[in-house]
């Protein structure tokens, strides 16, 4: 292979005012030394594990520390003689290494022909498209290579007569010794290159370092460590966290539990919550298991088996006591004995001013403002500890939350959500939000709304498909949907092929077109349920007034709306043109809102729990930067037309069944739509009016609403 050069940050001449033998030294570190160091390889990849979908497909190139590669680009073409071989069937361009000197590409989904060969390159230079085939005559050469330079190959050969495309290194079935293709494969020791099958060991196939897999690291295999060292051992699974308790309610205490939050589907049967009340006795002990495919665990509900009253609660690994242990003997507020190998977490609630509780966060009666004890408190925002009171709200003591109570949710408190996020009052919700000037709005916006809980698109767990059929539940008949343009009322059917689809409002082609982990896909504010054919027909078209060459898409008569047609033009009914989709009068608010959400929500970066990286999605009325990109993007992604969006925002304001939708995705994500909320946040945000205050949304009565009760 070869290696790319870089520009020297010393030069030859500054080295000659050194004494000679550091002279030595520097010289020919700068002109042998740096070669090694600047060396760029495709140090791991996953295209193959256990579980269907293969949801955690990955690349991974090693080079020097803090360096853009944006001019490289990883290339997969595939192998198998007879079955499109040759043909480029993946791309994905390079970033900046981090400071270990690691890139990889977030995780993708069945990307990979698992069960064919295929050959990854490493170009600069990279000038093809996915979808050509580079082997047309399929002899196992190239015919055509739009690149400049390849920088490092791998292949993987199922079969002993598919071509490799002269690869550097090819790796057999039995290449190490199994019988079987390698899912997936590392260098070993990290960066290694010697064109040599010795440079590689087999990834577990079983998914040892992979989210939700335990994993089976056999003898001649390592943990898969995408961004990290090769070889290391599979990272350990993270402390849990004490993410919400009740202790005590309205009427007969049998909605008591406590909930853990922690890696998904990760094993905490090491872990015990250990209750202990003001003289330092164990009332109760709970053995953790495994988490659910969101995190979570929890006790489920209880019946009166907390005492209300001042109440110690730890989350403790390998708790070796008993109940009614007495840990503190003397009543001094200092544990004699602690039967656990270490605490991770705490929380404590304080009735009485003279008891005993023994965690450093204690709630108190006033620690929120209040005057009352605390029956139950949730940590928010979700997911966040930093050992303080700050970290917690109260709950409703009249059960906001649980099915069957009234619920009197106040601003300062939190619905009871057991094995859900936690949902605070609105106003909670938005409480550092800033919209003294757009700027600050933008950032404490995003702030409040960013990192949200992400559901899978598809999945034998709760998925988008669950949430979705309850977001856009026809309010006149609770067994079917409405959907987003034809307003049709459609039987629900749980997903899959039907007569409805999930329509990604925002394309998907801008900016996020892979699942993986990537959480715009799969976010519930923009995605809407619609006729399959109506969304075909929109395809990735940005929303727009169509005023000429129109094709009409009329809607239906249903729940008060559509059905009279597009006379006058535009009536009630959709229009498609050549370059623009003009949503219906009644949905265009709607739509328009949802695309100002992911405007503010998505900004770059890294999501803060899956840590995939996130687009930066950006609205325009520039139709040239609208652009479909052929892998989820770090970078920025267009969609449009804001100048239209405005329009129908204002055209058509929020009204109950929009909030009502807001509030079901709430419930799941944990996260707003704030223009929904707070309609008067556009004209600050999109066009510098702040300051002005319209009746927003949370200053309407939310009281009882619930996804199950909106």
């Amino acid at each position: 292979m070869s290696s790319r050069s870089f520009r020297q940050t010393t030069s030859v001449r500054a080295v000659s005012a050194l004494p000679i033998l550091p002279r030595l030294v520097l010289l020919l570190f700068l002109l042998v030394g740096s070669t090694a160091s600047s060396a760029q390889v495709i140090n791991e990849f996953v295209g193959n594990h256990t579980g269907t979908p293969d949801s955690f497909e990955y690349l991974e190139v090693f080079g020097t520390p803090s360096t853009d590669y944006s001019d490289l680009t990883l290339v997969q073409i595939a192998g198998d003689l007879g079955d499109d071989a040759g043909v480029v069937e993946s791309i994905y361009p390079v970033g900046t290494t981090d400071g270990d000197g690691f890139w990889w590409t977030g995780f993708f989904v069945d990307e990979f022909d698992h069960s064919d060969s295929y050959t990854i390159f490493l170009v600069e230079g990279w000038s093809g498209t996915v979808g050509v085939d580079l082997d047309t005559t399929d002899d196992g050469v190239l015919d055509s290579t739009p690149w400049t330079s390849i920088l490092d190959s791998i292949a993987v050969q199922d079969g002993g007569g598919d071509p490799n495309y002269g690869a550097d290194t090819v790796l057999p079935i039995s290449f190490d010794g199994e019988d079987f293709s390698p899912g997936g494969a590392s260098r070993i020791p990290n960066g290694t290159d010697t064109n040599s099958v010795s440079d590689w060991k087999r990834n577990d196939w079983e998914g040892a370092g992979l989210p939700g897999h335990t994993g089976n690291v056999g003898t001649l295999e390592v943990a898969n460590t995408p961004g990290s060292e090769n070889g290391a051992s599979p990272p350990a699974t993270s402390a849990a966290m004490l993410h919400e308790f009740v202790l005590d309610h309205t009427g007969s205490d049998d909605h008591e539990f406590i909930e853990i939050w922690g890696e998904a589907a990760a094993d905490y049967s090491n872990s015990t919550v250990i209750v202990i009340d003001e003289t330092g006795v164990v009332t109760r002990a709970y053995a953790l298991g495994v988490t659910d495919a969101q995190g979570f665990w929890t006790t489920g509900y209880l019946t009166d088996q907390l005492d209300n009253d001042t109440t110690t609660f730890l989350l403790v690994q390998d708790w070796s006591g008993a109940v009614s242990a007495d840990l503190d003997t003397n009543d001094d507020g200092t544990l004699d004995t602690t039967p656990w190998s270490q605490i991770d977490d705490s929380v404590a609630v304080r009735y009485g001013a003279a008891e005993l509780t023994y965690s450093s966060v204690t709630l108190e009666l006033d620690f929120d403002g209040g005057n009352t004890e605390v029956g139950g408190a949730s940590r928010f925002p979700n997911f966040t500890d930093s050992d303080g009171i700050v970290d917690w709200i109260r709950n409703d003591f009249d059960g906001a939350g649980f099915l069957g109570f009234p619920g009197t949710l106040l601003a300062g408190e939190a619905e009871n959500s057991l094995n859900a996020v936690n949902l605070p009052h609105v106003s909670t919700f938005y409480r550092d939000v800033d919209a003294s000037s757009d700027a600050a709005l933008r950032t404490t916006l995003h702030q409040a709304i960013d990192d949200h809980l992400r559901y899978p698109y598809s999945a034998g767990t709760l998925d988008t498909w669950d949430i979705l059929e309850l977001a856009d539940e026809d309010p006149n008949n609770s067994s079917n949907i409405l959907t987003v343009y034809k307003n049709s009322t459609v039987a629900k059917f749980g997903g899959g092929q039907g007569p409805y689809n999930r329509e990604h409002t925002w394309p998907k082609s801008y900016g996020f077109p892979d699942e993986g982990v990537s959480s715009p896909h799969t976010d519930c504010h923009h995605l809407m349920l619609s006729d399959v054919t109506y969304n075909s027909e929109r395809g990735n078209l940005p929303f727009g007034d169509c005023t000429s060459g129109c094709g009409e898409y009329a809607t239906q008569a249903n729940n008060g709306h559509g059905g009279v047609g597009g006379s006058p033009y535009p009536g009630d009914s959709n229009w498609r043109g050549a370059s623009a989709w003009s949503t219906w009068n009644h949905r265009q608010g709607d739509i328009a809102r949802a695309q100002l959400y992911m405007d503010v929500r998505y900004e770059g970066g890294a999501h803060s729990i899956t840590g995939a990286a996130e687009p930066d999605l950006v609205l325009t009325d520039n139709t040239g930067l609208i652009v479909t990109t052929n892998t989820n993007t770090s970078g920025t992604a267009y969609m449009g037309r804001l100048s239209v969006l405005l329009a129908w925002h204002q055209a058509d304001p929020p009204d109950d069944e929009e909030r009502i939708r807001n509030e079901v995705v709430y419930h799941f994500q944990g996260n707003r739509n704030p223009f929904v909320d707070h309609p008067e946040w556009v004209e600050c945000l999109f066009e510098g009016a702040c300051g002005l205050f319209l009746d927003g949304f949370e200053t309407g009565d939310t009281t009882g609403w619930s996804s199950t009760n909106p």
